[in-house]
């Protein structure tokens, strides 16, 4: 009798186990597909967002458009772009089931930014300068903190400063490879700032310098720089 009663004890035990453990894949199936949907729709925002671009950067070749509108514009989706790619990496590294359709979507968010890089050189050609360009590439190190150093600056200068980040280790994009290659970047992490490669981490004291200076360049007086200059 003792035996018989120990085996339905097993058989139960057995059967809640799988359960718990279908209802686990089930939710992770379910919890990926509303992750994807979702990485799916900033993409589609993010494509709406750079035709919109694209179609403005026209009018001004044909003198309908303001230069000062167009670069707002083009900073504002910048940002907007930076915090969903955030978002979708996260999605990336907690994926269970869809992880080679998450690293297609990175592959579209890192080629959407690569294409409003480009976007803002061809507005600097049109258009009088009026901001800083960063690129900005880093690796998986957690310990590094300039990702922190140029969100603070980001603030400071608002518009002013336009940030685009890469990240070198992801291999699904030929595209970030060529960066690398043609700003002769062989350290991580590495800014280019206005096309000059900056090796190496770069303390907040030494990049609001080297960016100030590069306002100095362009004739254009930054309260901020100005507000630097009297302290250092």
């Amino acid at each position: 009798m003792e035996r018989k009663i120990s085996s339905k004890k097993y058989l139960i035990a057995f059967v809640l186990t799988l359960l718990v453990f279908g209802g686990g894949v089930i939710l992770g199936f379910t919890l990926d597909d509303v992750r994807l949907e979702d990485s799916k729709q900033l993409a589609l925002k993010e494509k709406v967002n750079l035709r919109s671009i694209q179609l403005q950067q026209q009018y001004i070749d044909s003198g309908q458009a303001d230069c000062k509108t167009l670069n707002k514009v083009l900073e504002e989706n910048i940002n907007q772009l930076a915090r969903k790619m955030e978002t979708v990496q996260e999605y990336d590294k907690n994926s269970v089931f869809n992880q080679e359709e998450f690293d297609l979507q990175l592959q579209d968010y890192f080629l959407t930014e690569i294409q409003f890089l480009l976007t803002s050189e061809e507005i600097d050609q049109k258009c009088s300068r009026d901001s800083v360009k960063v690129v900005y590439f880093y690796d998986e190190n957690n310990q590094d903190t300039q990702g922190d150093i140029l969100a603070y600056l980001k603030k400071k200068f608002g518009p002013r400063l336009l940030v685009f980040s890469f990240d070198s280790t992801f291999q699904h994009e030929p595209m970030i490879p060529i960066l690398l290659s043609s700003h002769k970047v062989t350290e991580y992490p590495s800014l280019v700032v206005n096309g000059k490669t900056y090796s190496g981490h770069q303390p907040v004291k030494k990049l609001m310098g080297t960016i100030c200076d590069e306002f100095e360049k362009m004739d254009d007086v930054v309260e901020e720089c100005v507000a630097f200059e009297k302290v250092n």
